[in-house]
């Protein structure tokens, strides 16, 4: 099942990401050309062409799922993003996250979507399950202690006007280790566009 995901990023780097999908979209479309060639489609007829046809999308799906055509928004953040959450330590089994909790990306304290200067684009990705299951569950859990201290701190300063400096240090502290999906999702296109 896919999960449907929007991400405030900078245009520069939605308009980048967009402009690798297309390049990479043609770069597919001329090696199908050519495996179509190679395998002679034009001369072959029934089960011979059907067979053929079947070897070729095999072929070009291999080619998507390893990275290698990145005809996709997701196809082309998907490596970069599986390495974050590797990086991490979010890839691996996580208990779902408790019915009516708040969701990882909506967590109070994080970066939220309009924390950085310029991320007035809208990154909209559909993720597959192997990437939106560890990537929401263990923001969640991760976020999880530093959320129950911020609840804590707020506990103690609900209108943070009257808290002194070092308790205003405490919470930027706090906040500091609170990761949201968004920021995970716009290092994986950071990564995605600078090849690393």
């Amino acid at each position: 099942m896919a999960h449907l995901m929007v991400v405030a990023v900078s245009p520069a780097d939605l308009d980048r990401l967009d402009a690798l999908v297309q390049e990479q979209q043609s770069a597919e479309t001329r090696w199908q050309a050519g495996a179509e060639q190679d395998a002679n489609l034009l001369a072959l007829r029934g089960p011979e062409l059907r067979a053929a046809r079947v070897r070729i999308r095999a072929e070009r799906d291999r080619l998507r799922a390893s990275g290698r055509h990145r005809v996709s928004r997701l196809h082309a953040l998907a490596p970069a993003l599986r390495t974050e959450l590797e990086h991490r330590g979010l890839r691996r089994e996580w208990d779902p996250i408790p019915e009516g909790a708040q969701r990882a990306g909506q967590t109070r304290g994080g970066a939220g979507p309009h924390s950085g200067t310029g991320l007035t684009a809208r990154l909209v990705v559909s993720l597959s399950g192997d990437l939106w299951t560890p990537l929401q569950r263990g923001v969640y859990w991760t976020n999880q202690p530093h959320v129950q201290a911020l609840e804590a701190w707020k506990d103690t300063w609900p209108t943070g006007t009257a808290a002194p400096p070092e308790a205003l240090t405490e919470r930027t502290w706090i906040t500091a280790h609170i990761t949201t999906t968004g920021h995970i999702l716009r290092t994986a296109l950071h990564h995605t566009l600078h090849g690393r």
